[in-house]
């Protein structure tokens, strides 16, 4: 059988490959993708091949789809054909899997809701790494899809106030809509009258780190959700950390516990499920961030159009079937 993926062949290129899938093996599903979402920060990064990415290539994209079990291989137990799961799969129409990565969909989640999870997995591990506290007040620098679900989940977790910074106009109004409290186009507002117990930094801009360090209260938790693509300087540890008694969390999605759980680190599988059950719950809200779906066949259209950023998205979901 072959599948159709998404690929990168070489920097700034986009693809579509027929590749031959391999015969099921023991404790495998045959997945067929209904819907992936595009990860746009990690995927253009690697696209482009940016600081602090591999440059390799080719490369196959996405991490985050939802589809159907179309076969089981032997010892596979809690699956069968015809099931509706997510996946850490790649953007492609079928694959063979293990078992264990994918996970049902609660029947109230919709497909598109569902092919975003991975992002809100990547957003939550980070949130449960700031160690939020009930009536803390949280402020996230950067809205895109991982700074507007890092805010969605900081209010899950307990903040009675969640504040975005972002000098977009349309992502600000869309943090608003998903739950955010204030937002602002700049720092400069808030820096002389207000602290926050917790900074997610969710831009991957080296030069805003500084800014999260600033904004962080006495004793406060800065979390480096975001993959910085290149080297920040003059940052003066002594003023805006060590004096400050900041705690600051490097929150890399890579940066989980293996097999059990422990504290705040959680496993994949772990995040991904409660990713699912908050959808299913209403307590977050992956839908306002899908801003288009189409054909997988229109591919390197869609990376194009999130680079060029001139037009009010968010993600692009492939459609598969």
């Amino acid at each position: 059988m072959q599948a159709y993926t998404v690929i990168a062949p070489e920097k700034g290129v986009i693809d579509i490959k027929a590749q031959d899938l391999p015969p099921l093996g023991h404790g495998q599903v045959l997945f067929a993708n209904r819907f992936s979402a595009i990860s746009p920060g990690t995927e253009l990064a690697f696209l482009h091949d940016l600081p602090n990415t591999s440059g390799q290539f080719p490369r196959q994209t996405g991490y985050s789809s939802c589809g159907t079990i179309i076969a089981v291989g032997d010892g596979v137990e809690g699956l069968e054909p015809g099931q509706r799961v997510v996946c850490r799969c790649r953007h492609t129409s079928h694959a063979v899997i293990d078992a264990q990565s994918c996970l049902p969909v609660p029947e109230s989640v919709p497909d598109v809701d569902a092919a975003v999870y991975r992002l809100g997995s990547i957003a939550l591990q980070g949130i449960r790494k700031a160690q939020i506290q009930l009536g803390w007040e949280v402020a996230v620098l950067g809205l895109g899809p991982i700074g507007n679900l890092a805010g969605q989940l900081a209010r899950a977790a307990g903040a009675t106030e969640v504040a975005g910074i972002d000098p977009v106009d349309w992502r600000r109004e869309l943090a608003l809509d998903c739950g955010f409290d204030r937002v602002t186009g700049s720092a400069d507002n808030w820096m002389d009258r207000h602290s926050f117990q917790s900074v997610i930094e969710a831009t991957g801009a080296p030069d805003v780190i500084p800014l999260a360090f600033q904004l962080a209260a006495r004793q406060g938790h800065v979390v480096l959700l975001a993959s910085s693509r290149g080297e920040t300087h003059d940052v003066n540890f002594y003023r805006d950390v060590h004096k400050k008694g900041l705690t600051i969390f490097g929150a890399h999605e890579s940066i989980r516990a293996g097999v059990e759980d422990h504290l705040s680190f959680m496993t994949h599988r772990t995040d991904d499920e409660t990713v699912l059950k908050l959808l299913a719950g209403g307590r977050i809200q992956t839908g306002p961030l899908v801003s288009d779906v189409v054909s997988f066949e229109e591919a390197a259209d869609a990376y194009e159009r999130l680079q060029k950023r001139d037009e009010p998205l968010m993600t692009i979901v492939f459609r598969w079937l």
